[in-house]
């Protein structure tokens, strides 16, 4: 694990410019549920993936029809992933997205039989969340927070 040394005073500043993508670890046996989760339940679409890859890990690049986003799934079965007992963790290591309408994404969850747990009280606004076939957590928040 890395250390952190307390010498901020001559170390260059650190511009965020947005994200890349999210890479997302699953087993091998998983990687086509994922797949239909991601493409059947977010809306995403299959992106080109590089043949190279193949040579490191299995998987499939997923992105929204804007290409705003980008989900790497990376199948992988010696690295850690959430078990078969996975839940809804707000609490727990999960990503939160920015989407245009939260009514109409409860709206989809619902019309698919998919759970999901909201919260309101945290942040004035709502955060819905929602669990991949993997065990991932999932946050989705709506335009309400943008100025």
């Amino acid at each position: 694990m890395a250390t952190v040394s307390d010498k901020t005073d001559d170390v260059p500043k650190l511009k965020f410019l947005g994200s890349v993508h999210e890479g997302i670890p699953v087993a091998s046996d998983k990687l086509e549920e994922c797949i239909a989760f991601y493409t059947n339940v977010l809306g995403l679409k299959l992106l080109p993936r590089p043949a190279a890859l193949d040579k490191i890990a299995g998987g499939a690049w997923l992105g929204d029809e804007d290409d705003t986003v980008q989900f790497h799934l990376i199948a992988n079965d010696d690295t850690l992933v959430p078990g078969e007992d996975a839940r809804i963790e707000p609490a727990g290591r999960h990503t939160a997205w920015r989407i245009e309408d939260i009514d109409a994404f409860r709206d989809r969850m619902r019309a698919l039989d998919v759970p999901f747990q909201e919260i309101s009280s945290l942040i004035g606004e709502a955060q819905v969340f929602v669990l991949d076939p993997q065990g991932h957590t999932w946050e989705f928040q709506g335009r309400t927070g943008i100025k």
